[in-house]
Order: C-alpha cells, then structure tokens, then sequence
C-alpha cells in the first residue's frame, strides 16, 4: 500500500516539477557566474579561521591582480616533442608472385606438427583404410599403439567413421536393339490402322 500511495504522489507531483522548466532553466543560464556549490562544513570553518586570522593578506589577494604571475603565464609556451606521423603510402605494391594459390587437398592447411592423442584427417583416413584392408592386423589397439592415440578412441573411429566408397550402378539398356526394331516395324501404324489386314488365308479362299 505503501509503495503504491508513493507512486501516486510522484505523479501528481511530476506536472508541478516541470512546470515553466526552460524558463528557470534560462534564468540560471543567463547569471554572470553561476553559484558555486557549498564547501564542507570543516573546510568552511578553516577558511573563515584563515581569513580572520590574515585579514590584510586576504583582500589585497581578491581585489589585485597579480601583474607578475600575468606575465609569467603569458611566457609560457608548450612545444611537443613527439615524433612527427609520417602518412602511410595508401597505394600497395601488387604482389612479386602472381600464380594461383592451390587450395589444400582436404579444404584446410595441414598443421606441419601433430600433438600426441590427436589426428589429422588424413592420417584418420590412413587408419580408416588399414583397418579396411587388413582388420586382423590393424585392429584398434595395434593403430591406437601407430598413432600414439587411446584405443577408446581408435575403437571409436572405426565403429563410427567410414571412408567413401564407389558405387557403379547396372548398366541401363537406352538404345533398341536390333529384333526389338523389328517388331516395332512389324506393327500397323496410325494411318494402316483402319484397313483390313490381307493375309495368306483370305489369298487363298
């Protein structure tokens, strides 16, 4: 209930915070010098006990101007000492060698050293076809012992992995042979299709 009665008053209070903000938002901009912000109380009261303390001091610093601190500011000059930037020449030159780069044979650039446990793919497919040869000797313990690999994984590899083999499909009969076109002549055609058929037998009566 609480929080709600809260939510209520933060909305009905919302139209009164924004009433004529730009015009108090411009009244504070158009101050010569805008209010400072409140020191600590201590810090406060050591100002207050420095400026009774040296009320001379204090006055004479806030109403002159220090003319020798001017002059000195104004013979300062700052100089960099920092390596010029040399613009870099956007044109590059184009390459001394120009012949096709080959890809590698399996899609990747092989690494040219191997850690202990782990594969390649070709020396995967070296094992996957040993073991097709020969499964007796290269069994998975003797290709795990080969390839410095655990022969879980080699056990593995040959359950689960398989190399691509070739599959030739029969040969398909797409040409008419010679007695086929023979009966395909012998039959009547579209426009003989009509007319009686003369045969030996209606010669003969």
């Amino acid at each position: 209930m609480g929080n709600i009665a809260i939510k209520a008053s933060r909305k009905l209070m919302r139209p009164l915070k924004n009433f004529a903000v730009e015009a108090r938002a411009e009244r504070v901009l158009a101050k010569e010098k805008p209010t400072p912000a409140p020191w600590h109380p201590t810090t406060q009261k050591r100002i207050d006990e420095l400026i009774k303390s040296n009320p001379d001091l204090i006055d004479g610093q806030l109403a002159k101007k220090d003319e020798l601190l001017g002059n000195r500011l104004k013979q300062i000059y700052v100089t960099s000492r920092d390596k010029p930037i040399i613009p870099k020449n956007i044109e590059k030159t184009l390459p001394a060698e120009r012949n096709n780069v080959e890809s590698p044979e399996f899609g990747y650039q092989e690494p040219a050293r191997i850690t202990k446990g782990k594969l390649s793919i070709r020396q995967a497919l070296l094992l996957i076809g040993k073991h097709h040869q020969d499964p007796v000797i290269h069994n998975a313990v003797s290709l795990a012992n080969e390839y410095t690999i655990h022969p879980r994984v080699s056990e593995n590899i040959l359950k689960y992995f398989k190399t691509f083999e070739y599959y030739q499909p029969p040969k398909v009969k797409t040409h008419i042979q010679a007695k086929d076109y023979i009966t395909f002549k012998s039959l009547p055609t579209a426009q003989n299709k009509d007319k009686p058929l003369i045969g030996e037998n209606s010669l003969k009566s």
